[in-house]
């Protein structure tokens, strides 16, 4: 007989616990009840990469789900996140399988759990939001493309900001800080199936100004952002910009000399841009904003004027105003983390600099 793939091997294993247990409590009693919760712990488990306790009796059922919960998250959550695009995204099973590496009956199995207990899409979808799982943000990166155009306007408010910041000294011993702001503008999004890879968001980002926080800390290798001020800017936006959305944030990154730049690769974030990004991002949700991008202009003084704007990478460009050298670059927002894929930054208004 052929052996069992692991994870309808380790769900055979459980029910055999199962199985045990109740004879051993409850003698021949169906007990029908506490198998269906027991069943439903077990599926939300392996659905959302929690261990679910509720309806399962404590001691040794407890931590057998808490044993799965750490054998799904040493597997790179494979299991649920081919069971989300599938499910959420309606991508097929033969791509989800072959991209995630799981086995067609560990998703037949929990095809099977899914339609016993009568799961429901949004059931399912309010057991995600609730477990805080950040594997999904990877996959719904998967799903989705960003292009950014910078309007004229944007693309001077983000100069001024930057090289006033560069030029001016801040103080004694403290040559140029880095700054902060708030982009403003609109989305527009297309969707389309596509064949065997199910739903995939187009999302056209034009960002028309971009506003500067005044109470922001600037440091030589860091911006201190207030989120104090982020939410004045956002209750006066209705009264001064109607319709705008915050569609990005923005900051720069200053250096001494390109050499430096180049060699730090100054225009990516940094870890800490990264971790400050996830209470922002939440706050301006929960108040109906979508940033989608973050964009990041490393600066830096030069010897002589670059011959014309490049774009390098697809969401990377460079230019120079006067005898200061520029990187700008786009990042998408996906969830808790910043990515450059499918994130692209057109710039026509560049060439009029």
């Amino acid at each position: 007989m052929p052996r069992l793939p692991r994870y309808s091997r380790l769900i055979r294993d459980f029910n055999r616990e199962v199985d045990s247990y109740i004879k051993r409590r409850h003698g021949n009693r169906a007990c029908n009840k506490l198998r269906s919760d027991i069943s439903r712990a077990l599926a939300s488990t392996l659905f959302t990469a929690k261990a679910h306790r509720k309806g399962v009796p404590k001691g040794e059922l407890c931590t057998a789900i808490e044993a799965l919960e750490k054998q799904i998250a040493a597997d790179e959550y494979k299991l649920p996140r081919a069971w989300f695009e599938t499910c959420i995204h309606g991508t097929s099973r033969r791509t989800v399988t072959t991209r995630w590496k799981v086995k067609n009956s560990d998703m037949d199995t929990l095809e099977e759990l899914w339609s016993n207990l009568g799961f429901s899409v949004s059931e399912y979808k309010k057991l995600i939001r609730a477990s805080g799982a950040r594997w999904r943000f990877a996959v719904d990166e998967l799903h989705e493309t960003v292009t950014i155009r910078l309007g004229d306007r944007a693309i001077a408010d983000m100069l001024l900001l930057a090289l006033e910041a560069y030029m001016v000294p801040k103080g004694k011993g403290t040559s140029f800080t880095e700054a902060y702001g708030i982009c403003t503008g609109s989305t527009r999004s297309t969707e389309e199936r596509r064949r065997g890879h199910g739903k995939h968001t187009s999302r056209f980002v034009d960002v028309r100004s971009v506003r500067t926080q005044v109470r922001a800390e600037g440091f030589a290798d860091r911006v201190d952002y207030d989120l104090r001020s982020i939410e004045a800017q956002m209750a006066l936006m209705d009264y001064f910009m109607l319709g705008s959305d915050i569609v990005a944030d923005f900051h720069t990154h200053p250096y001494e000399n390109e050499k430096k730049l180049l060699e730090v690769r100054g225009w990516e974030y940094s870890e800490a841009d990264e971790a400050t990004m996830i209470p922002w991002v939440k706050q301006v949700w929960e108040k109906n904003f979508h940033p989608r991008a973050s964009l990041i202009m490393a600066v830096t003084g030069g010897k002589r004027k670059m011959k014309a704007p490049k774009q390098m990478k697809p969401n990377l460009v460079r230019f120079s105003i006067g005898k200061y050298h520029v990187y700008l670059a786009a990042y998408r927002i996906c969830g808790d983390h910043y990515s450059e894929r499918d994130i692209s930054l057109n710039a026509d208004a560049l060439p009029g600099i």
